[in-house]
């Protein structure tokens, strides 16, 4: 019987020993293929967060002197030669002309920075742009299809300076 128990005794090492063994093997692969896993997530691109800055904006400020900042993509600055449903903004300080937007989408926003705007006409869209001079913000509706005078266009009114045209429908 003694030598049962000595067989059971060295039968119970081996498996304790194997099963230390593969929990070690198990352990290092493991703790390897993380610190791998953490190197290729580290070498990766970072992510993707949404600024809402507009894109090309230092060219069209050189360009066009008209500093588009943030907006939701739905209103774009386009071509006034485009044609079509527009939103046209004019002002002593644009180059090459008025600046025209095509909404694409509602509701939307641009935030921007136009002086000396005079005049917006309305496309389809009920609109209201937000405008400043002389320390004061003041936000007008902008009928569709309408020139609505702004700034100085209006009696006892200063330059004004368009900051945002907002689209609801």
């Amino acid at each position: 019987m003694h030598s049962a128990s000595r067989r059971l005794a060295t039968f119970g090492a081996a498996v304790l020993g194997l099963s230390a063994l593969v929990t070690s093997v198990f352990t290092t692969s493991a703790g390897a293929a993380g610190a791998a896993g953490a190197t290729a997530a580290d070498d990766g691109p970072p992510p993707i967060v949404e600024t809402y800055d507009y894109p090309g904006a230092d060219r069209i400020l050189a360009e066009r002197n008209i500093t588009l900042l943030k907006g939701d993509g739905h209103i774009l600055l386009v071509d006034c030669a485009s044609g079509g449903n527009l939103i046209v903004v004019q002002s002593y300080k644009i180059k090459g002309g008025d600046a025209c937007f095509r909404v694409t989408g509602t509701p939307g926003y641009l935030t921007m920075q136009i002086p000396e705007t005079y005049f917006i006409k309305g496309d389809g869209h009920t609109a209201k742009a937000t405008l400043t001079a002389k320390s004061t913000t003041e936000t007008v509706d902008i009928q569709p299809g309408q020139w609505t005078p702004v700034g100085e266009s209006l009696p006892n009114h200063d330059p004004a300076a368009l900051l945002e045209i907002r689209v609801t429908a």
